[in-house]
């Protein structure tokens, strides 16, 4: 009997496995999923917001859903598609604390980089800390447009269908956001 290598199978074969309740696979699954969904929340809610939490409420409800999956080739459009949905919904039991939000550049943890020289990296830091702080203080819906665009990689008509709106909405919010990118972050580029 041959041991299955789970770290050699590709995302197609994990999950079925994961759908017949083989837990080495669902276990890989997470592994293999669990950094692009932390970092889609990184970069949507500000650091005091419990990234770690959403992220862990999504692999519960991707995993325990995985059987309503019924196109393997559509898996990372309906993991974005929980991520969405968990977002809302913190954002729904947070509505009371509805303020505007104060980024704060001290909070963003650092990842050391070796490959550079120490002034290269301070200026990566400073400006990946301002530019997160930008996207972070953009509108909701121009913040989550910019992230699942520029950072998830999804097309304009993949965003639409994520957050039920128009394409030419979907365009104009991505096109605003961007613009206030630029504006923001001018005398850094």
């Amino acid at each position: 009997m041959n041991k299955i290598n789970y770290k050699k199978l590709d995302i197609s074969d994990l999950i079925l496995r994961t759908k017949a309740s083989d837990l080495k696979a669902v276990a890989e699954l997470i592994r293999r999923i669990q950094k692009d969904i932390y970092t889609f929340f990184c970069h949507l809610c500000p650091p005091k917001n419990s990234v770690a939490d959403l992220t862990q409420e999504t692999l519960i409800k991707i995993i325990k859903n995985i059987d309503k999956l019924k196109n393997i080739h559509q898996f990372k459009n309906w993991c974005n598609r929980i991520a969405i949905n968990v977002f809302y919904d913190s954002l729904r039991k947070h509505r009371k604390e509805d303020k505007i939000i104060e980024y704060d550049i001290q909070d963003i943890k650092d990842i050391e980089d070796n490959k550079n020289k120490p002034s290269e990296t301070y200026q990566c830091r400073e400006l990946e800390c301002k530019i997160r702080a930008c996207i972070i203080n953009l509108p909701l819906n121009y913040r989550i447009a910019i992230v699942l665009r520029e950072l998830e990689g999804l097309s304009y008509e993949e965003i639409a269908k994520l957050t039920n709106t128009n394409l030419g909405t979907v365009k104009s919010r991505i096109s605003r956001a961007r613009e206030k990118l630029q504006f923001e972050l001018a005398h850094y580029l």
